[in-house]
């Protein structure tokens, strides 16, 4: 279609970049993202296509004359990018992008299709490559810092010494670059297996401070006995636990990678979520060291993390439920290793931690464990860590064993309790439903008469408290 415009309206159209480097590197994923460099007429070639195939335009850049026809196709989106060529010709237009391998061009305006490689974009792919053709294509846009590093973490390449000096010299304008760019680049990097080799690249270049200055905080705070690094080297171990953990052992459980592979928004899955705690779990721990008889502590680090990390996903234009879902992990990131102090935590221990973190239960289980992974200090006693991760991984288990079971029946709603006991509405209903859900689960209950006596107990302590709290009483 792209191709009869082309010659209808006598114009160059080429197909370029990341399509055609990913069909020359015979990559296995479909191909749903094209752009096009248009010589002229731009808006007029995307209003024609956006008709032709019934989908509305998007203006991206109305003065660089950029604009974006989006197709939904099955539960999949195509996305088709029309830019008006910037140089006089083809040449000067390709050797403003990015990077030498997002070079390759296709003329559509011709019957015969034929590749053209003006910068050895090829050659670049064949050597596994990342470098720029100009100099200036990294301060123009800024963002391209990191889609250098996000095509490492996906593809493999490594950034040649000209490219990677030129992104250290202008990484403080990665501060000016809108938040929603900087998250997708960074999501992508996380989506890669080993992200790691490729965010500890970014930290000794001081380029993830750009973007997350909350890290600079972290370095140099060391951690006591227990640990063996400092705040921000035992995060990085963290994550690189956890990716050596995923492709090691919970790979094999389909389960786990389903669970994993869950989508929390967008294209954005759950592991990268947790690969993005792993880094940001003990972010609380700078303000909340203290040195107590000669002992370092933490105390409530991880409440000062999760809000701590809250501004940081707001900072970096975070989905709603990502947030909270990162949030949620930070918060609850110790709760297994004080089940695993009980060797052999009871059910309603197990019942409490799964009813606090809900969904996200099996991911604070998985984000624990890495921690434990990273944490090899002098004090640190191997057989019970051991123990432990065995604890841990039995948490897992029980989480999927219980999905399988049917859903209980519902013995009574709160609209009962209100008539039959003479309440009204609040918290305190609430902490009855939470009280009689819990007992009914452990299998401590099943009738509406128990169900009642429950209910009069906790209105009777709610009254007439006799030194246990409401707090006490919901829990």
């Amino acid at each position: 279609m792209i191709s009869r415009i082309a010659r209808n309206r006598n114009l160059g159209i080429w197909l370029v970049g990341g399509a055609l480097r990913d069909t020359y590197l015979k990559l296995k994923k479909e191909l749903v993202d094209f752009d096009f460099c248009i010589e002229r007429e731009t808006l007029a070639v995307a209003k024609e296509f956006a008709k032709h195939i019934s989908s509305k335009l998007i203006i991206l850049d109305k003065d660089n004359e950029s604009f974006r026809v989006v197709l939904k196709k099955k539960s999949k989106f195509y996305t088709y990018d029309f830019t008006r060529m910037r140089g006089e010709n083809l040449k000067e237009d390709l050797a403003l992008r990015d990077f030498a391998i997002n070079t390759l061009a296709i003329s559509l305006s011709e019957k015969k299709l034929k590749l053209i490689d003006c910068f050895c974009a090829r050659k670049y792919m064949k050597r596994k490559v990342i470098g720029v053709i100009k100099d200036e294509v990294i301060p123009q846009d800024p963002l391209r810092i990191l889609r250098g590093f996000s095509f490492v973490a996906n593809y493999g390449f490594r950034i040649n010494a000209r490219t990677l000096k030129l992104m250290v010299k202008h990484k403080g304008l990665i501060k000016d670059v809108s938040k929603e760019r900087v998250n997708e680049e960074l999501f992508k990097i996380l989506a890669s297996n080993d992200s790691y080799k490729v965010i500890k690249t970014m930290d000794q270049l001081k380029i993830i401070d750009q973007f997350i200055p909350e890290i600079i905080r972290m370095r140099g705070i060391h951690q006591g006995a227990y640990h063996h690094l400092d705040v921000w080297k035992h995060s990085l171990e963290a994550l690189r636990q956890l990716e050596l953990i995923f492709t090691k052992r919970l790979v094999k459980n389909k389960e786990i990678v389903s669970y994993l592979n869950q989508e929390i928004a967008g294209k954005r899955r759950r592991i990268q979520i947790i690969k993005l705690a792993c880094l940001l779990h003990d972010i609380g721990k700078p303000m909340a060291k203290k040195k107590l008889k000669n002992k370092m502590t933490f105390y409530a680090h991880e409440k000062i993390g999760r809000d701590l990390a809250g501004k940081i996903a707001d900072n970096l234009r975070l989905s709603l439920r990502e947030k909270t879902t990162l949030m949620k992990l930070i918060f609850w990131h110790l709760r297994p290793g004080y089940l695993a102090d009980q060797v052999n935590p009871t059910r309603r221990a197990v019942y409490r931690f799964f009813r606090d973190t809900q969904e996200e239960g099996v991911a604070v289980v998985i984000l624990s464990f890495a921690d434990w992974r990273a944490t090899r200090g002098p004090l640190t006693d191997a057989k019970k860590r051991k123990s432990h991760e065995e604890v841990m991984l039995g948490l897992v288990d029980k989480y999927f064993a219980e999905k399988k079971k049917k859903p209980l029946p519902k013995i009574i709603d709160g609209h009962s309790i209100m008539k039959k006991l003479k309440i009204s509405s609040g918290p305190m209903v609430g902490a009855i439903l939470q009280k009689i859900k819990e007992e009914q689960a452990l299998g401590k209950i099943s009738t509406k008469q128990e169900a009642f006596k429950i209910a009069q107990t906790i209105i009777e302590s709610w009254l007439h408290p006799r030194g246990v709290t409401k707090n006490r009483i919901i829990k």
